[in-house]
């Protein structure tokens, strides 16, 4: 609904109720849907598609793979220089019926978060993050995704992180 009819509905109502329902009144945040939400039915279920809560559960499922240890080394380069990528791809993917995994890969697995389609099932973009050991330079922590375009065959680089010489720890310790 566009700004002037609900301004228009919204003096309406006042006027007629004498300010008892006010512009301020409760019934007001559930008659008017928040912006950036997008309703949608599809086989008789009601789909909610908020792009930002998906980031939300993806930026969550971020900091449960990297762990306690992890974390706090990383996490300002990850969020300033490969987050920002991960949440234009899931801007660019998402529909009504997609949400996040709920569960990232521990020990050495490299799955960060998945974007699937509630309807089918099916995964659309695999956010994942690689351990590797660079001779005389230490780990690196490289972080990449695949698309259901190609059967995620490919990577695509996002970027990498350094951790140390030593041996990183295993994903959410």
């Amino acid at each position: 609904m566009s700004v002037f009819w609900r301004k228009l509905v919204t003096a309406l109502v006042a006027v007629i109720t004498f300010g008892v329902i006010t512009p301020s009144h409760e019934i007001w945040s559930n008659v008017f849907e928040p912006p950036g939400i997008t309703y949608s039915k599809i086989d008789d279920r009601v789909f909610v598609f908020e792009p930002d809560a998906l980031v939300i559960k993806a930026e969550e499922q971020s900091a449960l793979k990297f762990g306690s240890k992890i974390q706090p080394k990383i996490e300002s380069k990850y969020m300033s220089e490969i987050f920002p990528l991960y949440q234009q791809k899931i801007y660019e993917l998402a529909t009504e019926t997609s949400s996040i995994s709920s569960k990232p890969s521990g020990n050495h697995g490299e799955k960060i978060f998945h974007l699937y389609d509630k309807v089918t099932g099916e995964d659309v973009l695999r956010a994942h993050v690689r351990v590797e050991k660079r001779p005389k330079d230490g780990y690196f922590f490289t972080f990449h995704y695949h698309t259901a375009d190609d059967h995620f065959m490919s990577h695509k680089d996002i970027g990498e992180i350094y951790w140390s010489k030593n041996t990183p720890p295993k994903w959410m310790s």
